[in-house]
């Protein structure tokens, strides 16, 4: 049943209006709805000191609401990642219960992000992602047999970034020592242009003298998708 109102009530929200109260700040003192009381004040005249309070009250609110509402949409978007990421993780243990799968992953990776056949004729993989980088060399490591001794790496940067910090910095992620490392020689074409991201290590070149090896993967990556065409 709609709750009845007195004059008694209406009178006292139109004074709040007249004296600059938003219609937020009277639903919220009187416990009645704003489209309730919209109806009640909306023939009201405000002067222009009482609209500015008004409007002042308005932004006042959204400065302290914005905050709390990126933080609640942040909240929910991290439930939502949290909830797939759950969904999925069994996959992560597929590799180690079947090594089959490892050559899978392995192949369509190299034909996403390696070298092809006969372009070049040596396996040579490149990503600017550290956790990509390694994926690729353990599944490699694990999944083929592969003579370390072989195993190079080639790091392209910009100039500005220390080439020797970079080299270090991609020997630990990938388990090549130094003296296996190409020398680096930063894009000229970026000279003048400040590196802005930090975190941005350059692009980690593997390189494996194998083109056996090289066509295995790029041929497994094949098998695979076209075998979904």
């Amino acid at each position: 049943m709609a709750r009845v109102y007195t004059k008694e009530i209406k009178e006292k929200a139109r004074n709040l209006r007249k004296r600059g109260w938003s219609i937020g700040e009277i639903s919220r003192k009187m416990k009645i709805p704003k489209n309730t009381l919209s109806g009640w004040v909306k023939d009201t005249q405000l002067s222009e000191k009482q609209k500015e309070r008004i409007r002042q009250k308005i932004i006042a609110s959204g400065v302290i609401g914005r905050p709390l509402a990126v933080k609640v949409n942040r909240e929910k978007i991290e439930r939502w990642k949290e909830s797939i990421r759950k969904k999925v993780q069994h996959y992560g243990e597929v590799t180690q219960k079947d090594p089959g799968i490892s050559k899978l992953i392995c192949g369509l990776l190299y034909l996403c992000e390696g070298a092809k056949y006969p372009s070049t004729r040596c396996l040579i993989f490149g990503n600017t992602d550290p956790v990509m980088i390694r994926y690729f060399l353990n599944l490699l490591r694990t999944s083929f047999n592969i003579n370390e001794e072989k195993l190079r790496c080639r790091i392209m940067c910009r100039w500005d970034q220390d080439t020797k910090e970079l080299n270090k910095y991609w020997s630990k992620i990938t388990g090549i020592p130094l003296h296996h490392f190409f020398r680096t020689a930063p894009d000229k074409r970026t000279k003048g242009k400040p590196t802005l991201k930090s975190t941005y290590k350059g692009v980690c070149s593997i390189q494996y003298p194998s083109t056996t090896l090289q066509f295995e993967l790029q041929s497994i990556g094949e098998a695979i998708i076209k075998g979904r065409i």
